[in-house]
């Protein structure tokens, strides 16, 4: 039998095998794509998600609800489980600045525990102090709670101290905060000494007010009487900034009235400084937002097409332009009482006679300091201390050793001065 036979017997068997194949890969095919259809028919949205497993994810994260965790921590224990119910990948700001706050604030009994930590996205300068506090929740909390426990202190001196006077928070340091919404303006305000010349406290945020600026903002100017400057661009954005400072919005709800000043800008502010306007294009009408947040009709007229920033003014006149605002609003310099002056100028008195006995006593300490021996275990000692305790330190160990030395030559001494 020649190939071409054989070729037509072997198609004549498996014709009818092939054909059955390609019918069942095709069922499959098709069985496949109704299993897929269905699935994308029953997938949630990454929000639906999100509400579902929530609650498992902050108790991953924070070990039980026994410790705080990080807006992020709770993303990444949340982000399997939904990418997974979802299909789709889950951008991680969208998760941390919309999903996870919505979540807590349509459910304030469930979450009323929670202890969430968002990310520092400005700071707060407190005049001649020198304190910064970066506006993240962790930071904030701990700053409230040093002004709520601050009291002034009784004529207690130890070591010199610098001349300013041991204050925190506003009481006897500053009399207004001031918002800008920028932080690019802080070299600016430092090279004048706009802060140190007025007692001002300023407050810088990339954009639309964080919610731990808005709780601080509302804890210390309802307390201390404190009034809130608020510098904006002349633009929507700049409109629901302060519009966020003002009224409740779904990240913070207010709890005291405080007193916003908008110090601007505002049209009249663009059309007295003569500043460039730049052209602007919305996705939306922005009459509504602008409508909600103060402006006018002219200025929202305006603001339709054109937008002014800060930025706009040169370095001197902007500074010159905030100074007259400040002097419309009576922003002066803070003094205190004179009880609280009469105990910072003994305070000070004080301090200088320590200085001056302690000139003395410094060159006697660092010859007393030279002829003392150290102990010929030292390293021994303090390798043992950090085996018993790891968290310590190796100089905190060699401090402890220095004050059981000093310890034991005083009772010492004592003993003998007894027998005596």
């Amino acid at each position: 039998m020649d190939s071409t036979a054989i070729f037509d017997v072997v198609r004549s068997v498996t014709g009818a095998w092939a054909r059955q194949r390609k019918a069942e890969e095709r069922e499959a095919s098709r069985v496949s794509r109704r299993r897929d259809a269905l699935v994308r028919s029953r997938r949630m949205t990454i929000r639906e998600a999100a509400w579902s497993v929530m609650p498992r994810a902050y108790l991953k994260a924070s070990s039980g609800g026994t410790l705080p965790a990080h807006a992020r921590q709770i993303m990444y224990a949340a982000r399997g489980e939904i990418q997974r119910l979802t299909g789709r990948t889950l951008d991680d700001q969208y998760f941390t600045q919309q999903l996870l706050p919505d979540f807590m604030n349509e459910h304030p009994s469930a979450t009323a525990e929670w202890d969430v930590v968002f990310d520092a996205r400005g700071h707060f300068h407190e005049p001649h102090t020198g304190r910064t506090v970066a506006l993240g929740t962790i930071e904030v909390r701990r700053y409230l709670r040093d002004v709520a426990e601050h009291t002034l202190p009784e004529l207690q001196v130890g070591l010199p101290e610098p001349a300013i006077f041991p204050t925190c928070g506003p009481d006897h340091r500053y009399g207004a905060i001031l918002f800008v919404e920028k932080e690019g303006f802080l070299p600016l305000f430092r090279a004048v000494h706009l802060a140190e010349r007025y007692d001002l406290a300023i407050m810088s945020t990339k954009g639309l007010s964080v919610t731990a600026s808005r709780l601080l903002v509302d804890r210390l100017c309802a307390a201390h009487q404190v009034p809130l400057l608020v510098l904006h661009d002349f633009d929507k954005s700049g409109f629901s900034i302060l519009g966020t400072l003002r009224r409740d919005t779904r990240r913070y709800a207010f709890r005291n009235r405080i007193e916003v000043v908008d110090l601007g800008l505002r049209l009249e502010d663009v059309e007295d400084s003569e500043l460039e306007a730049e052209d602007v294009v919305h996705r939306s009408d922005p009459a509504p937002n602008l409508r909600e947040n103060g402006a006018t009709a002219e200025e929202i007229a305006f603001m339709r097409t054109r937008r002014v920033e800060l930025n706009a003014f040169a370095s001197a006149d902007f500074v010159a332009w905030i100074e007259r605002k400040l002097g419309q609003h009576g922003i002066t310099k803070v003094l205190p009482d004179n009880d609280s002056l009469t105990l910072a100028y003994r305070r000070g008195i004080a301090s200088d006679y320590i200085a001056f006995r302690l000139r003395g006593a410094i060159e006697e300490a660092r010859q007393h300091a030279a002829d003392a021996p150290a102990p010929d275990d030292l390293a021994s000692r303090v390798a043992d201390g950090m085996r018993a305790d790891p968290a310590r330190s190796w100089d905190e160990l060699v401090w402890q050793l220095v004050l059981e030395h000093s310890s034991g030559r005083r009772s010492g001494r004592l003993d003998s001065d007894a027998e005596a």
